[in-house]
């Protein structure tokens, strides 16, 4: 079955034109958000009609997300879709319940959270891409670029998406080992928790690996845009940063990493719904975790830490700038 799901989606199925709705748990500035969407656009754009409805999860507090969640609602109930997307956890938790309920098949892609979080995992109308940090494979990746460095920090947001990552992988342990590497785990929402472990980082660590920082505020409960934290990152770390996703590497953000792709997730997502708009049952379709990573570096960012790829690494990565 899984051989005969892998061949299909290497195509995409012809059908009579829908309406799909794409439900993001963030917003379309975010650049996750911006790559997936763009993804599903580009393979069921000339064929269905999309639309992306915003939750708004990572700049709303979370005691605005139910009106959120019921404006959303009243979105779909007006456009009656033939199936929708959700991406990430945030949708999923919020609207894959109501989507259900009026029989609307659900694909979802970056959803952390198992069926003790998401219940509706388990239903007949769900099928997606449970998404999934690299995490041994970065470790194991860097400790050959950085020489066998042994010392790394893991720091992320501490919102549902990583505590789920995290706590799936290393279980209630924030302190363990990878390929003989030591890794100190921190969660923090506190913008200056988080970055006194990034101007802190060079008197424990060898390297910083960040995840999200989207959920993160300051003292009087203000949104900290993610572009300001890491651009005080990058300038003030002392180690170099690197990323777990291909969206926060970049000029003045991380410099590189074996990475998630929002645009493959997305893709894969697409070919999935385009099953299903042609007949499949979701149930027929199994749920599958990120099926790949990639090397992705920047040059500036090598060029302000003075690192070097070898040949091999080298002529597998993407760069960007």
């Amino acid at each position: 079955m899984r051989f005969l799901l892998l061949a299909l989606l290497l195509v995409s199925p012809l059908c009579f034109a829908k309406t799909v709705v794409v439900i993001e748990s963030y917003h379309d500035a975010y650049q996750w958000d911006a790559d997936y969407i763009a993804a599903i656009q580009s393979e069921l754009g000339e064929s269905h009609e999309i639309h992306v409805l915003a939750l708004d999860t990572k700049r709303l507090p979370k005691s605005e997300w139910p009106q959120q969640a019921a404006s959303v609602q009243e979105r779909v109930a007006a456009l009656q879709p033939d199936l929708a997307i959700l991406g990430d956890d945030n949708a999923f938790s919020l609207m894959a319940g109501y989507l259900v309920r009026r029989q609307i098949p659900v694909v979802f892609l970056g959803v952390n959270g198992g069926p003790n979080q998401h219940p509706e995992l388990a239903h007949p109308l769900v099928t997606g891409i449970l998404e999934r940090p690299f995490f041994a494979e970065n470790v194991r990746h860097l400790r050959k670029v950085l020489g066998q460095s042994d010392r790394f920090l893991i720091l992320m947001d501490d919102s549902p998406t990583m505590r789920n990552a995290v706590t799936e992988y290393f279980g209630e342990e924030r302190e363990s080992s990878l390929y003989g590497a030591s890794l100190d785990i921190v969660l923090t929402n506190d913008r200056d928790t988080w970055l006194q472990k990034v101007f802190t980082a060079h008197e424990h660590y060898d390297a910083i690996i960040v995840g999200t920082h989207h959920t993160i505020r300051d003292q009087a409960d203000r949104y900290v845009p993610p572009a300001e934290l890491m651009n005080r990152a990058f300038a003030y770390a002392q180690v170099p940063i690197f990323s777990f996703w291909d969206i926060f590497i970049g000029k003045q953000q991380s410099v590189g990493g074996f990475t998630v792709s929002a645009h493959q997730e997305g893709l894969t997502a697409a070919r999935l719904a385009s099953l299903i708009l042609s007949g499949v049952a979701p149930d027929r379709i199994p749920q599958m975790r990120s099926l790949s990573g990639h090397y992705v570096y920047s040059r500036s960012g090598m060029a302000h830490w003075n690192l070097e790829l070898s040949s091999l690494i080298s002529s597998q990565s993407s760069f960007v700038e």
